[in-house]
């Protein structure tokens, strides 16, 4: 993100935090690409109206996520979003 890597504790403590007010939150487009049998990426769009801190988040934005099958659970390992043209 724009401050640098975040790890499971930092994101936990955030979330945990209330910092941000999500008035509405849309995903679209929603794309699925295996890499192997324990290993798929998803792409999607998201629309949001959200504050955090007081400030508005970026939207609309394109997010990817790539998910692990770890101990019979996927398992979200990588977040990474970018601002999307309107």
């Amino acid at each position: 993100g724009p401050n640098g890597v975040l790890g499971k504790r930092e994101v936990v403590a955030f979330i945990g935090s209330h910092a941000c007010e999500v008035k509405s939150y849309e995903l679209s487009a929603p794309t699925v690409t295996p890499i192997s049998r324990t290993t798929a990426v998803l792409v999607y769009r998201a629309e949001q109206d959200t504050r955090c801190g007081g400030h508005p988040v970026p939207s609309p934005t394109w997010a990817t996520s790539l998910y692990v099958l770890r101990g019979g659970r996927w398992k979200n390992v990588l977040y990474q979003q970018v601002p999307a043209s309107r």
